[in-house]
């Protein structure tokens, strides 16, 4: 009996084609997770669709947000996998703008795929890490993905003149070697120039070109009105015409991780 699950948040069965390769390829991958596929929707219909899906599934009715808040305790989630379309209508989870408001409270990592790349391994995993305290979560995925499912890590980082800023940015570079070095975990590094207005994140996929970008979201309580004005970061990946995929962390205190 499998005691954590990687979660499949599946809208239909073309969505399924989609989101089910990755998760069904995360699941064997880390330590051989269960599988479980999910299904959300606000009237009851037929699930005729699920059952040919070969995999097990719950059919909810009800609202995806409060579905995926609950993953880690309903279900012992570690992992969920859904799909982004820019162009899905407003309404549909795959929606890049939708998708991030129901997954606003989710308490695991959650891996953004799309049509666009099949489940591959080993891959390029990039992550960004500049002087802010935001980097922990981040490398810890970072370091299941080297280890578990063969991803090469590259960390991206801007160039700093500043030296508070660069003493900053070495403090978590060392904390990086706490973390990697015990684990005997190789990284490369890269230097990306993000300008004022440009997040770091897409810096370093415009520059560096990622297979899969682990990306923390934004925290709304750290905003100021100039970012309030600018685009949705978060938005901007998953509609990059590079199209990489994207493994997101919220920034909370009970972030669910894996414990192997």
């Amino acid at each position: 009996m499998k005691d954590q699950f990687v979660i499949a948040c599946i809208e239909n069965a073309a969505n399924a084609a989609v989101v089910l390769p990755w998760a069904r390829h995360m699941a064997e991958r880390l330590n051989h997770k269960g599988l479980m596929a999910l299904h959300v929707s606000p009237e009851k219909g037929d699930d005729g669709w699920l059952k040919e899906l070969g995999v097990p599934y719950v059919s909810m009715q009800g609202d995806w947000a409060t579905a995926i808040e609950g993953l880690p305790i309903a279900f012992n989630g570690i992992l969920t996998v859904a799909a982004s379309d820019p162009k899905a209508p407003r309404t549909s989870l795959t929606h890049p703008k939708t998708l991030l408001h129901e997954f606003r409270n989710c308490k695991t990592a959650y891996l953004v795929v799309n049509g666009n790349c099949a489940p591959r391994a080993p891959f390029t995993a990039s992550l960004t890490l500049t002087h802010r305290r935001e980097g922990k979560e981040k490398l810890v995925w970072a370091s299941y993905l080297a280890r578990f499912v063969g991803g090469q890590v590259v960390i991206a980082s801007p160039h700093y003149r500043d030296e508070d800023l660069r003493m900053r940015w070495h403090n978590n570079m060392r904390f990086v070697n706490k973390v990697f070095g015990p684990l005997e975990i190789q990284y490369s590094t890269f230097t990306i120039h993000p300008s004022t207005l440009t997040s770091p994140d897409l810096a370093a996929i415009n520059e560096l070109k990622p297979d899969l970008l682990i990306a923390r979201t934004s925290d709304i309580r750290e905003k100021d009105l100039i970012d309030l004005l600018l685009p949705h970061p978060e938005v901007q990946l998953l509609t990059h015409p590079l199209h990489p995929l994207i493994l997101f962390l919220n920034p909370r205190d009970d972030l669910y991780i894996l414990c192997d």
